[in-house]
């Protein structure tokens, strides 16, 4: 039988692990010495974001790569949380090159404007990190690894108000049955919650990116 396992950097190398769980400083500063984004980002991308806007970009390229390169190795879920992360973190600003965090506006528009040159530079990567992987277990480089995630739908079950209705009336039950701690009414809100969105069944709820929602499955 087949058995899957969802893979983390982490897992990956003991020190590593040491380091992310320990000192994530010193982690950073593994990254930044272990990463080349000169050799990693395309020189397409580079050219397409510094071409003319009729204006200087206020924020570089690099420091936005690696903001969001953060954003994936901490399973950070939104950008709205990554930029709280940035702007109490003087680590973090201090790895991406952020005098000044950016908005939520810039990140939502950097992914939109450079979708296509994102998607160049992970095809790029795989060229570089393939002779790697075959060079260090040629069995294991020549595995299949199949990961599942989902895409929020704007349905009522993902409105926040919706799971704080749940939770507050399981709140008041406990109160008038009087019943002890080991009573949770947040875990009683989410089991008693239904398996998929009553507007279209395949829209199911599901754990992603940090987070209980209601979400299109995809592999």
């Amino acid at each position: 039988m087949i058995t899957y396992k969802q893979l983390t950097l982490a897992e990956i190398f003991e020190d590593c692990q040491n380091k992310f769980d320990n000192d994530k400083y010193q982690f950073l500063s593994l990254l930044d010495e272990a990463i080349n984004l000169d050799e990693i980002v395309p020189v397409s991308f580079v050219s397409h974001f510094h071409a003319s806007t009729g204006r200087p970009r206020k924020y570089q390229l690099y420091p936005m790569l690696k903001a969001l390169l953060i954003q994936r190795i901490f399973s950070i879920p939104t950008d709205t949380l990554l930029i709280v992360f940035l702007k109490y973190s003087q680590e973090l600003r201090d790895f991406c090159g952020f005098d000044v965090v950016p908005d939520g506006s810039k990140f939502t528009r950097f992914k939109q404007d450079f979708l296509s040159d994102l998607q160049s530079m992970f095809d790029h990567l795989v060229d570089l990190t393939e002779p790697i992987c075959q060079n260090l277990d040629s069995a294991l480089a020549s595995m299949t690894i199949f990961d599942t995630s989902g895409i929020e739908a704007w349905v009522t079950e993902n409105n926040p108000k919706y799971a704080n209705r749940i939770i507050k009336q399981l709140k008041a039950f406990k109160k008038s049955h009087n019943l002890d701690d080991s009573y949770d009414p947040y875990k009683a809100a989410y089991g008693s919650m239904p398996t998929h969105a009553a507007s279209n069944q395949a829209i199911q709820q599901m754990y992603i990116n940090g987070h209980f929602c209601y979400a299109y499955k995809f592999g």
